[in-house]
């Protein structure tokens, strides 16, 4: 079938390129030799132009007042499904009809999900709610499910429960008991998959060649039986990813108040954490458009080039002094500007009753590129 397939043109789908007309030799894999042509030759793969219709079609559908949807661009690049089956051992998630760049749900679902137990969650989050001391009852409501063994011993905090749903736990009892919420439930949020946007990648080809070069080939592919050395030749592994200044579309559904919280809380973990494969090495970060320059550490092109923008100076953890500013978006939310003129926001815990203008002393809870996340409650052993 292969040898018929090949005496066809190659497609424009990038999905069935890379899996079905594959150079592959005896063994299944594309051979080292033709690898890197190969994938140059795919990586010029231009985005169907049907395929904007479609991208505007998706797009309307996002229109109820539970809809949310946010532009994120990325500033490195993206490599998602590295562990599918590949003819050349590092596979790639594209859209299963379009072949374009996309980001399933679910796999910024799991992101978020951790990064808000990692980071939102108390220290101790072996710790029931009610025996956490008073200035981690706050963090206790972003804590995730806890394990015992493979056996889930409790369920997780108000915040977490809300945003990602919650199983049945061994301990559901000791919360009914107390008034708390308990047993399995769905999540309030729907994660939908992020799609390309249309026209973002330079001649709507949003694809490039990366090289992973493995040392201890030998070591790997003998599972261990032959121990690393000095000797081996390194092996270069060209393989496709996505290319930095991409942008998507991410879609959220659900209660308003809820959405808001998962995109900036989304927003603040793609950023510092990536999604998909080699996040360690800085892959899979997005921002918004708009900070990806100062992300990125190059100045914006143009005639009149704005100044740099800095990160927030601030860190996690420091008590600051802020005063309360209008919502530029519009929505009436609470926000509070810092005296390095960033942006602050409160999340999981209702904003101080402050006037326009006035100052208030506050918390650092998280830091991002785009500003704070604040708290009126103070870490552990500060007042």
């Amino acid at each position: 079938m292969r040898d018929v397939l090949r005496s066809l043109p190659v497609p424009d789908h990038l999905g069935l390129a890379y899996d079905a007309w594959a150079p592959t030799g005896p063994g299944g894999k594309v051979p080292d030799a033709r690898r890197g042509d190969w994938l140059r030759s795919l990586a010029r793969t231009k985005i169907p132009r049907d395929y904007g219709a479609f991208f505007r079609r998706w797009g309307s559908t996002f229109k109820s007042p539970n809809d949310r949807t946010f532009e994120l661009e990325l500033v490195s690049r993206l490599l998602v499904g590295h562990g599918n089956p590949s003819a050349t051992d590092v596979g790639l998630t594209v859209h299963h009809t379009w072949g374009v760049p996309l980001i399933p749900g679910s796999a910024f679902k799991g992101l978020l999900a951790h990064y808000v137990d990692a980071v939102y969650g108390p220290d101790d989050a072996g710790r029931a709610p009610w025996e956490q001391p008073q200035d981690q009852e706050q963090r206790a409501q972003y804590r995730g499910v806890t394990w015992e063994g493979s056996r889930i011993r409790s369920g997780p905090g108000l915040v977490y429960r809300a945003l990602f749903g919650s199983p049945d736990a061994e301990e559901d009892r000791a919360y009914e008991e107390r008034g708390l919420p308990a047993g399995a439930a769905a999540g309030l949020v729907i994660f939908h998959d992020a799609l390309y946007v249309p026209g973002s990648a330079p001649d709507d080809r949003p694809f490039a060649v990366d090289v992973l070069t493995v040392h201890q080939r030998s070591y790997y592919e003998s599972m261990g039986a032959t121990p690393p050395n000095d000797y081996d030749d390194p092996n270069p592994v060209p393989f496709l990813t996505v290319r930095p200044g991409v942008r998507f579309v991410f879609a959220l559904s659900g209660p308003p108040d809820w959405t808001d919280l998962a995109e900036r809380l989304l927003t603040e973990a793609l950023q510092a954490w990536g999604v998909g494969a080699k996040t360690s090495s800085g892959y899979g970060r997005l921002a918004r458009p708009s900070s990806r320059q100062a992300l990125a550490g190059s100045a914006p092109h143009g005639a009149e080039q704005k100044q740099r923008v800095e990160r927030p100076r601030h860190r996690r953890g420091d008590r600051i002094v802020v005063v309360r500013v209008e919502d530029a978006t519009g929505r009436g939310k609470a926000k509070f500007r810092a005296d390095d003129g960033f942006l602050g926001h409160f999340a999981g815990e209702p904003p101080p009753d402050v006037p326009l203008g006035e100052s208030i002393e506050v918390w650092v809870a998280n830091v991002s590129a785009q500003g704070y996340t604040l708290t009126m409650r103070p870490p552990r052993g500060r007042r």
